[in-house]
């Protein structure tokens, strides 16, 4: 179930973020920033601008700040929130899909000077009073934000009770390199156990965008997020939709550079060392969140799928990483014909699907010790001793 939101972005005149209706958007002016770091000044009368030979489509799970202290202990979600807004302005994305957004979180985010020059964002609210523009954030949710005008946005409701979550998907339809591209922030039902689920979520949400008025006629098609792939196992779900995985494409193929094989783990306990801090002894290395894109899509991947916030934010805090789960980001350009998938990469999901799903039990001995040593770490912590 699709509903309509209303975009916004930052009126210097009011000094404050207001609504503007998507067909209001195209006569928006913003000083958008190039991705090879200079400035153009974007004329958005009537949806003239300067297309860039590529577009830079990026997401990030934030991990939440809505836990208990204790979490919170681990976490340090200030310090956290503080690298996020700074990285941002870094990464420069043409659109940037994130995942586990609270309304703290939106505030801190758009306090910053880049943002309100260079985006139109999805939500706009108050965290002392959880009153939200568009009532897509709960205690967090998807948010996106976007450099160029929105020309579609609605909230996605998953309707059917196998299929039903709080957390709604934000759908956006935008020109991307002259192209109608319609990208959908998608955070899904998290536990291993639930794979059915989400695979029917994936399904249930292609069919009803691209059975939307609105969103029907794009000609590229994008899920984006934590689509929480708990197991290779998985991968056939991505197939089975018509969807080609952006990282295989250009990690997975049979053709250099793009055959590197690198896993693409996003969420990896063994290198990002806030995991069992306030998971403990947790030691899994999973690709939970993806960039999909439609086979048959008018953009394609223009580079390497890349990984990022997957490292401490501050050397003075070597434990503390902006999320338990790193970003993914791709720059994508005009196909000159339909993009089909690359036969090595497909190759590699087939394969993965047959596969058994990973099973990761751990004794009662290893979690008894791997919570004691984890409360004292938090006890230290509290006291300051740390």
């Amino acid at each position: 179930m699709l509903r309509d939101i209303t975009p916004i972005v930052f009126c210097t005149t009011a000094n404050n973020w207001v609504e503007v209706p998507c067909a209001q958007t195209p006569n928006v002016s913003l000083t958008r920033k190039k991705q090879t770091g200079s400035d153009e000044s974007l004329s958005m009368e009537h949806g003239m601008k300067q297309q860039n030979d590529f577009e830079r489509i990026s997401t990030l799970n934030i991990l939440a700040d809505c836990w208990p202290f204790f979490v919170e202990l681990a976490i340090c979600s200030k310090l956290r929130y503080e690298w996020l807004a700074r990285e941002v302005r870094r990464l420069d994305a043409t659109v940037l899909c994130l995942n586990e957004v609270s309304l703290s979180a939106i505030e801190r985010i758009m306090a910053d000077s880049f943002v309100r020059e260079n985006y139109f964002v999805s939500e706009w609210g108050n965290s002392s009073t959880k009153e939200s523009i568009n009532r897509t954030i709960g205690k967090h949710g998807c948010f996106i934000l976007s450099k160029v005008p929105f020309e579609s946005l609605s909230a996605f409701e998953w309707s059917t009770p196998a299929t039903q979550s709080n957390r709604e998907v934000i759908v956006a339809r935008v020109n991307l390199c002259g192209i109608s591209t319609v990208l959908c922030a998608t955070h899904s039902s998290h536990r291993q156990k639930q794979h059915q689920k989400r695979e029917q979520q994936i399904t249930e949400l292609k069919q009803a965008v691209e059975a939307d008025a609105k969103y029907g006629d794009a000609k590229a098609f994008f899920i984006l997020g934590d689509l929480n792939v708990y197991s290779n196992s998985e991968d056939g779900m991505i197939v089975r939709n018509g969807m080609l995985d952006l990282w295989a494409e250009t990690h997975f193929t049979g053709t250099a550079p793009f055959n590197d094989l690198d896993p693409g783990f996003t969420f990896d306990s063994q290198t990002n060392l806030m995991i069992p801090r306030y998971v403990p002894g947790h030691t899994r290395r999973m690709r939970l969140d993806r960039i999909l894109m439609r086979e048959h899509s008018l953009l394609r991947p223009h580079s390497k799928c890349t990984i990022w916030a997957n490292e401490s934010v501050d050397p003075q805090h070597p434990e503390v990483f902006p999320s338990d789960h790193y970003g993914l980001s791709i720059e994508v350009a005009r196909a000159a014909a339909p993009t089909v998938g690359d036969p090595a990469a497909a190759a590699v999901l087939e394969q993965h699907a047959h596969e058994e799903p990973e099973r990761h039990r751990r004794s009662l001995y290893s979690n008894t010790v791997s919570v004691g040593l984890h409360c004292g770490w938090l006890l230290g912590k509290a006291v300051g001793a740390i």
